[in-house]
C-alpha cells in the first residue's frame, strides 16, 4: 500500500500554479490528455457537470452535489484550492476522499507521469485532476462535478465529455493569464461550453450578460439564466421578514414561494450560488420541483470554509473572539461582497488581518478595501507561507500610497498568522476579520483547529 505522506511529498515536487503563478497555454492540455489516456481515459466513463467562473464555483458545486445526493445518486466533486488538507479537493459522496484511496490513485498517476520524463509537460493541477477523475471512476460515481482551476478553455478539467455546464459570476481576476477585459476573461471561461450542451448562467454584470448571450448563441450553446428561473423576494411585511441583505424569500417563475431559514448568517453570494445550483439541479431532475421545501433545508446547511464564513464565540489558545469572519476572496468582486456583508452583519470597530499575493496589489482593489477599512479599528498586515505572499511592509506601503495615511486605521505588521491572532486577541471584543487570501485563511483555520 503506497504511503499517503510519500505521495504528498512527490506531488509537492511538481510545484503548482498556486505557488508559481505560471501561465499555461492551450497546447499544454496535451499532457493531461495523454496521462488520462494511459490511465484508461476514466473521464469517458463519467457524467460530468462542469463549473467555471470567477467567484462562487466551489460553493455552487457543493450545493449541487448535496441536491444530487438527495435524489439518491452518488456524486463526486472536484474543487480547488484546499485550505488545510489536499483531500478537500476530492469529495466522494459528500466526504473528503480517504487517505488510503488518495494514496492509491495518486501513486498510479505519479507512476505514469514519471514515465513521461517531463515530455509532455504536466502541472501539479494536471496530476490532481487525473487523481480525481480516476477516483471518481473507481468509486463508481453516478455524477461528477468538476470545478475549473483557472479560466476554462485551457484548464485541465476541460478534457472531459460533459452533460451540463455552469458559469458562475465572472469578474476581473488573473488578468495576466486570462486577459485584461471582462469579455476576454469570460471568453476563456466560456471555453468549457460545447454546442448543444445546456449551460446555466449565474447573474452577471448587465453589460457582460448581453455579450455572453450573443456569444453563446453564435456557438450554438443552449443556455438558461438562473436569475430568470428563481427570484429573490425583498418586500417583507415586517422588518423581521428581512433577515439579511433585505431578502426574506425566494420565488420560482411557476410562482412557488419559500421563506429563507432564520437565524443564519447567510450572504448575498451564498444566495446567488444557491439560485444557480438549484436551477441546474431542476434541469437535471425535473421531478425535484415537488421537493423544494426539503431541498431548501438541505441547502441551508451547505457552507464552504473561508467563503464569507461567520463564526461566533471562537476559542483559541486561551483567548475568546466574539465574532470571526474568514474570507479568502482576493479580487474586486469578492472584496466588494465582503465589505457589503460586514455592513449587513453590522460588524464595526473590527480588527482586520490582511494578507495578499504580490500580484494582487492592484489599484482596482482600492475602493473595496477602503469600504472594509471604514469600520476597522486595527489593520494587521500579515504574510503567509508562500513565495507569492507580499511582505507586510510592502502591503502597507501600497495602501499608504493608494489610499492615504489619513484614511487608514491604525496599522501593525506581524511575521505570521499566529502572531497576528495573538495581537488581535488584545482587542478580543472587536469582531475579527481575516481576508485577502485563501492561504492566509487556511493558516488561521489550522491554528484555530489545533
Amino acid at each position: 500500500m503506497p504511503s499517503y505522506d510519500g505521495v504528498l511529498k512527490e506531488l509537492e515536487h511538481w510545484g503548482s500554479y498556486e505557488n508559481t503563478a505560471r501561465p499555461r497555454d492551450i497546447s499544454r492540455l496535451e499532457g493531461i490528455r495523454l496521462l488520462l489516456n494511459e490511465l484508461g481515459d476514466p473521464q469517458n466513463n463519467l457524467r460530468v457537470v462542469h463549473v467555471a467562473g470567477t467567484n462562487g464555483k466551489g460553493l455552487t458545486s457543493l450545493m449541487l452535489g448535496s441536491l444530487i445526493r438527495s435524489e439518491g445518486k452518488s456524486c463526486g466533486i472536484y474543487t480547488s484550492p484546499h485550505l488545510t488538507d489536499i483531500r478537500e479537493r476530492i469529495r466522494i459522496k459528500g466526504k473528503w476522499i480517504e487517505k488510503e484511496d488518495f494514496a492509491l490513485y495518486a501513486e498510479r498517476v505519479l507512476d505514469q507521469a514519471h514515465s513521461f520524463q517531463g515530455k509532455p509537460y504536466l502541472s501539479y493541477f494536471d496530476l490532481l485532476t487525473a487523481v480525481a477523475l480516476l477516483a471518481f471512476q473507481e468509486k463508481g460515481m453516478q455524477w461528477v462535478i468538476l470545478e475549473t482551476g483557472l479560466g476554462g478553455k485551457a484548464d485541465s478539467t476541460n478534457v472531459t465529455p460533459k452533460e451540463l455546464c455552469i458559469l458562475t459570476p465572472i469578474g476581473m481576476d488573473h488578468q495576466e493569464v486570462l486577459g485584461d477585459s471582462l469579455q476576454q476573461i469570460a471568453s476563456e471561461k466560456m471555453g468549457i461550453t460545447r454546442p448543444g450542451i445546456p449551460t446555466v448562467i449565474a447573474r452577471q454584470k448587465p453589460e457582460l450578460m448581453q455579450w455572453m448571450r450573443t456569444e453563446l448563441n453564435q456557438r450554438s450553446v443552449p443556455f438558461v439564466e438562473a436569475e430568470n428561473e428563481i427570484d429573490f423576494i425583498q418586500n417583507g411585511e415586517t422588518q423581521t421578514d428581512r433577515p439579511f441583505n433585505g431578502i426574506w424569500g425566494i420565488k420560482w417563475k411557476d410562482d412557488t414561494k419559500l421563506k429563507l431559514p432564520r437565524g443564519q448568517f447567510l450572504s448575498l453570494p451564498w444566495l446567488e450560488c444557491m439560485r444557480t445550483a438549484w436551477t441546474a439541479f431542476e434541469m437535471m431532475f425535473p421531478q425535484a420541483i415537488d421537493s423544494r421545501e426539503e431541498n431548501l433545508e438541505i441547502l441551508s446547511s451547505v457552507k464552504l470554509p473561508a467563503r464569507l464564513e461567520y463564526r461566533k464565540n471562537v476559542e483559541w489558545n486561551g483567548h475568546h473572539f466574539s465574532s470571526l469572519v474568514l474570507d479568502g476572496g482576493h479580487n474586486a468582486d469578492a472584496l466588494e461582497a465582503l465589505a457589503l456583508q460586514l455592513e449587513d452583519w453590522q460588524l464595526t470597530n473590527t480588527t482586520v488581518i490582511l494578507g495578499m499575493s504580490g500580484d494582487k496589489l492592484q489599484p482596482v482593489l482600492i475602493p473595496m478595501l477602503e469600504k472594509i477599512f471604514r469600520s476597522c479599528a486595527l489593520l494587521i498586515a500579515c504574510p503567509f507561507d508562500s513565495p507569492r505572499s507580499v511582505k507586510p511592509k510592502e502591503l502597507l506601503r501600497f495602501l499608504h500610497v493608494e489610499i492615504g495615511s489619513e484614511k487608514l486605521p491604525k496599522t501593525r505588521t506581524v511575521r505570521g498568522a499566529e502572531e497576528a491572532l495573538g495581537l488581535a486577541a488584545e482587542s478580543k471584543e472587536n469582531p475579527l476579520v481575516v481576508c485577502g487570501s485563501f492561504y492566509l485563511a487556511g493558516e488561521v483555520m489550522q491554528l484555530l483547529s489545533d
